[in-house]
C-alpha cells in the first residue's frame, strides 16, 4: 500500500507554453493550483501530462497534436529553443530530467537525459544519453541489464501519472459512447472506457463498486445503480445505463445532466480499488458544471484519498477551495509573460482565516490569483 509520502517530491519546468522557468517547486499530497484564466494553471498540468507522452513514445504525435514545436515552446523557438523538465520523488533525490530542442521542421528532438538514483546517500547516474532519433530515451524498452532497475522503476512511475479531462459530456461525448467491454485496465482519460471499467469493478471489486454507487446516490438521489452488460447483439461492447430509483426503466447515458455524469466520472477515479489507482491524479477543473453539495463530496474525496495517491488539480472555484489549508494551494500568476507560482503561507493568513475562508479570501484578492492587468516590465498592475 503506498504511504502519505507524495510520489513527486518536486519539478522544474523550462521554456514550456506560459512556462518560462519554475526551478524545483515542492509538491505535497494535494496541491490546488488556482489563479485567472490564461495565467497557467493547464499548462503546468500539460507539463506533466507531456512528461507521460514522452515515456509512452508519442512525443512526435504530441508536437503535431499541438501544432508544432512553436506551440510548446515559451513564445516559439526563437525566444525559447529548448525546453527542460526535471522532477525528482521518492524522498531520497532520486530524479529523472530531459532536455529537447527544437528542430528546423519545426518539431522537438530530445538533446539530453539522466535518470538518477541515490544509493547509501550517493548520487549514481543510471543513464544518461542524447536520445534515440524523435523519441526519447526513457521510452525505451533495455532487458538484461541490472544498473536498468531503476530506470525501468521510474518508466512505471511515469506511466502511473494519469490527467483527467471529463469536460466533454455532449451528443459525442466519449463517456456516452459504446467502449470494449474489455477496454478494463484502466479509465482512460476522457472515460470513453467508463462504463467498461465500471463493470469490471462490479464484477472483481464489489465494494470499490458499491462504494462508487453510494457516492453517486449522495449527490443524484433518483439514481439506483448502473446497468452494466455487453450489447445483446455484441457482447463485445458495452454501453453505461442506469436505474432509477422510482421505475423499473433503464435509461442512457445521455438522459443524466452533465453535472452528473462527471461526477459519475470522478467518484470512479478516486474511488477505485488502490492498487488499480494512478499514483498521481491531475485533474483540471474537475468542479465544472457541479451542484455545490457535490463540489463539497468531490472535496472530501480528494483528501481521501490524497493519504495515498498524490493529487494535482487546478480550479476557478471559491467553494472548492474552501475545504483545503492554504499549505495545499499554489496561486498562478503571469508576471512579465511567464507564469510563477506561489504557495500559500498558513501562518501569514491565520488572522484572516478567523473571520473569512480560503475562498472568500481568494474573491477578495487578499492572496492574488485574480485577473490583473500586466504590465510587460514588473508583472500584475492593480
Amino acid at each position: 500500500m503506498r504511504t502519505s509520502k507524495p510520489v513527486l517530491d518536486c519539478i522544474t519546468v523550462e521554456g514550456f507554453r506560459s512556462i518560462k522557468c519554475i526551478e524545483r517547486l515542492p509538491l505535497r499530497p494535494i496541491n490546488i493550483l488556482i489563479g485567472p484564466n490564461g495565467a497557467g494553471k493547464s499548462d503546468f498540468i500539460d507539463a506533466l501530462s507531456f512528461l507521460g507522452e514522452i515515456r509512452a513514445g508519442r512525443l512526435k504525435e504530441y508536437v503535431v497534436r499541438s501544432g508544432g514545436a512553436g506551440r510548446i515552446l515559451h513564445f516559439g523557438a526563437k525566444v525559447t529553443p529548448k525546453l527542460r523538465i526535471h522532477v525528482s520523488f521518492g524522498g531520497e533525490g532520486n530524479r529523472y530530467e530531459i532536455t529537447l530542442t527544437a528542430t528546423d521542421a519545426d518539431g522537438l528532438r530530445p538533446v539530453h537525459e539522466d535518470c538518477v538514483e541515490y544509493r547509501d546517500g550517493h548520487p549514481l547516474t543510471v543513464g544518461s544519453a542524447g536520445g534515440y532519433g524523435s523519441e526519447a530515451w526513457i521510452s525505451q524498452r533495455y532487458r538484461h541489464r541490472p544498473d536498468h532497475e531503476f530506470v525501468d522503476r521510474v518508466r512505471r512511475y511515469l506511466d502511473d501519472w494519469r490527467v483527467y479531462h471529463f469536460h466533454d459530456t455532449g451528443v459525442a461525448s466519449p463517456l456516452k459512447k459504446t467502449a470494449e467491454v474489455n477496454d478494463n485496465r484502466f479509465l482512460r482519460r476522457d472515460g470513453a472506457n467508463l462504463a467498461a471499467f465500471l463493470y469490471y469493478l462490479s464484477r472483481k471489486h464489489a465494494d470499490s463498486y458499491d462504494l462508487i454507487r453510494r457516492t453517486v446516490q449522495r449527490v443524484a438521489p433518483f439514481f439506483d445503480d448502473f446497468r452494466l452488460e455487453p450489447l445483446a447483439l455484441n457482447e463485445e461492447t458495452i454501453r453505461l445505463e442506469w436505474k432509477h430509483q422510482a421505475s423499473d426503466a433503464y435509461f442512457a447515458a445521455s438522459s443524466l445532466s452533465d453535472g452528473s455524469l462527471r461526477f459519475i466520472a470522478l467518484a470512479t477515479v478516486l474511488l477505485q480499488p488502490v492498487f488499480l489507482r494512478p499514483s498521481v491524479i491531475l485533474l483540471d477543473e474537475p468542479e465544472l458544471g457541479l451542484h455545490p453539495a457535490a463540489i463539497t463530496i468531490l472535496a472530501a474525496l480528494i483528501k481521501q484519498v490524497s493519504v495515498e495517491t498524490q493529487v494535482v488539480l487546478a480550479t476557478q472555484s471559491p467553494l472548492l477551495l474552501d475545504h483545503f489549508r492554504p499549505e495545499d494551494v499554489l496561486v498562478a500568476e503571469r508576471v512579465a509573460g511567464q507564469t510563477l507560482f506561489t504557495r500559500l503561507d498558513g501562518a501569514a493568513l491565520k488572522t484572516w482565516l478567523e473571520d473569512y475562508s480560503l475562498g472568500q479570501l481568494w474573491e477578495k484578492n487578499q492572496f492574488g490569483g485574480r485577473p490583473m492587468r500586466e504590465d510587460r516590465e514588473n508583472g500584475p498592475v492593480p
